[in-house]
């Protein structure tokens, strides 16, 4: 789980770098390190995803995540951390052909939408709602 935060933190803020660069080595640079990051983040997104379902399994299966809400807000607050890392990807490919409309200041604000995330399923875990 830290692996995939560590890259979910840092892949939107090569993208500020990518875009307030007008060096186009320093932007060949940054896509090739967008890349590789998202190569390592996403596979162990779905690990933590992977093993967030396993334990439920041992917790009981459906029904006890049925009956705890805290446990469905966590689960739906990750597919949407998903959903953000695939947009990701489909940012990646933007920015190396030239397609991506977004401003630093757009994409500073992208950057910090996981940490909002993170603090959410965090305080849903420990305080149980």
């Amino acid at each position: 789980m830290f692996a995939w935060f560590a890259g979910i933190f840092y892949l939107p803020r090569l993208f500020v770098y990518f875009i307030e660069s007008d060096n186009q080595e320093t932007k060949d640079t940054l896509t090739l390190m967008q890349r590789k990051l998202f190569r390592f983040t996403f596979p162990m997104g779905l690990i933590a995803v992977g093993m967030g379902l396993y334990l439920v399994s041992a917790l009981g299966g459906m029904e006890y995540v049925l009956t705890q809400r805290w446990i469905m807000l966590k689960l739906f607050l990750t597919l949407i951390l998903l959903g953000y890392q695939l947009y990701c990807w489909k940012l990646i490919t933007q920015l190396e052909s030239k397609h991506c409309n977004w401003t630093s200041k757009q994409m500073r604000i992208f950057n910090e939408m996981p940490v909002l995330l993170l603090l959410l399923i965090l305080i849903s875990a420990v305080f149980k709602f």
